[in-house]
């Protein structure tokens, strides 16, 4: 539930019309960097300091309170409280200390920005507003991993850089902040001010095979190739595989952060995934919880337990893969195989007896049956094709490229596009995981969204 005034219209006095609409475009930070959460039971009362406290030990819940001191002399002073926790059929499910952070920063910022020390006016805030969620983002990042330098500037910069070009090419980029490195910056050579005001220096990092280590200061340490055989550690972590080798030595405290060919920031740690910044938002990536809920989604039975874990992580780094790809695909995981021939056309699926000859070649020269034990990169040259790719719930291949033709439907509006349509209808036979052009991932069952980041 968003935050609104309601019928409260003291606080919004004493805010002014810009103070009030910061305000709630703040609050709602919340739900905007943290998609897998919702906010609920807002209400103003009198003053109570800022803070962000567990609600019980099942750590399910979190009370949120914004303490607003607007003017000390006087009763214009308030709070807006409220509760954060897991969204729908998730609520049952413990929240992390990272997302725990982020809502404390959040409440921080606001206090910060909205207190009576604030000479902020109405064309201040608007400025503020346009980086507010990049602000929470890299006051997180700073305390989280004790930084000196200012992640935020970091950011700015390459957003500035994805509107620059080299040689005709769109700019890319990669750099290591290690907080282990305390070497202290010089004056005239901090990163990343200096270095990216010079065009040699903005184009020689790619952050696919090259990139900048940087101290906790701000000091450039290396220069290095990126380069990780960690093969073992890779099916432990989450991450588009194109950017595996910075992923991979982002582990312990360090932090990698790219900008990719299309514009995206990328920050990765603890060799995961952890931020995005897409299409002008930034987004926190809890990659267990996303996995627990695909599990449930499943419903899978009669599978080894061993099994449907490994299956369900191969769908999802197949999902991320396409996400940043770019190219768009959808998967559906069948909860019975035998239902393969309500759900595609004749001749598509790979035992189907109406297989043109050229097909049952291309069949057999796949390296492997199952999701699982298939190469990442020939999985998503696979999604890549106009069409789904169709599991059964042990992970094996029963139809790529194919079209969908599902005997049952959902309720399927006419505005959507074939591939939602597609894979709305498919989510009657099981869960359908559709990634979109523009890189959202949408995961439907029976007929319903269930999930979207």
């Amino acid at each position: 539930m968003a935050f609104t005034f309601g019928s409260n219209r003291k606080l919004y006095k004493s805010l002014g019309e810009s103070g009030a609409e910061f305000l709630e475009y703040g609050l709602n930070a919340i739900t905007r960097v943290l998609p897998h959460i919702e906010t609920a039971d807002w209400q103003i009362s009198t003053y109570e300091p800022t803070r962000v406290t567990w609600a019980s030990t099942d750590r399910r819940e979190l009370n949120f309170v914004v303490g607003l001191k607007l003017d000390p002399s006087s009763d214009a002073n308030y709070s807006v409280r409220g509760v954060v926790r897991r969204r729908g059929a998730a609520k049952s499910r413990t929240l992390d200390t990272r997302e725990q952070d982020i809502c404390k920063k959040v409440a921080e910022k606001l206090t910060q920005i909205l207190g009576p020390q604030s000479a902020n006016g109405s064309e201040s805030l608007a400025a503020i507003r346009t980086a507010f969620d990049e602000r929470i983002v890299a006051a997180h990042l700073k305390s989280h991993h004790k930084l000196e330098i200012d992640p935020g500037k970091l950011f700015s910069k390459l957003r500035t850089l994805a509107e620059q070009t080299y040689e005709n090419k769109s700019l890319t980029f990669g750099c290591i902040l290690d907080p282990e490195k305390e070497e202290a910056a010089q004056l005239d050579a901090m990163f990343p001010d200096d270095f990216l005001t010079r065009k040699k220096y903005r184009a020689l990092s790619d952050g696919y095979r090259t990139a900048y280590v940087v101290s906790k200061y701000g000091t450039l340490i290396e220069f290095i190739a990126l380069e990780s055989n960690d093969v073992n550690r890779s099916e432990k972590v989450f991450f588009p595989e194109w950017c595996r080798d910075l992923a991979l030595m982002s582990r312990g405290t360090r932090i990698g952060i790219c900008l990719t060919k299309h514009g995206d920031l990328l920050v990765l740690d603890g060799g995961n995934l952890r931020f995005t910044y897409r299409f002008g938002q930034w987004q926190y990536w809890n990659h267990a919880h996303l996995i627990n809920l695909l599990h449930d989604a499943a419903r899978v039975q009669r599978v080894p337990k061993e099994i449907i874990p490994r299956v369900i992580r191969s769908v999802y780094r197949a999902a991320l893969d396409v996400s940043f790809r770019r190219s768009g695909g959808l998967f559906v995981l069948l909860r019975n195989s035998q239902q393969i021939r309500q759900l595609v056309r004749e001749g598509d699926s790979i035992n189907d007896g109406k297989r043109l000859p050229l097909d049952r070649q291309f069949d057999k020269a796949l390296p492997s049956a199952a999701i699982q034990n298939m190469p990442r990169s020939l999985v998503v040259e696979l999604a890549s094709l106009d069409g789904a790719i169709v599991l059964n719930n042990k992970g094996e291949l029963l139809a790529y490229g194919t079209v969908l033709e599902p005997k049952r439907h959902g309720r399927i509006a006419q505005a959507e596009g074939s591939r939602t349509k597609a894979a709305i209808g498919a989510s009657k036979y099981g869960m359908a995981v559709k990634i979109s052009s523009d890189g959202d991932i949408t995961v439907f069952v029976n007929g319903e969204k269930f999930i979207q980041v």
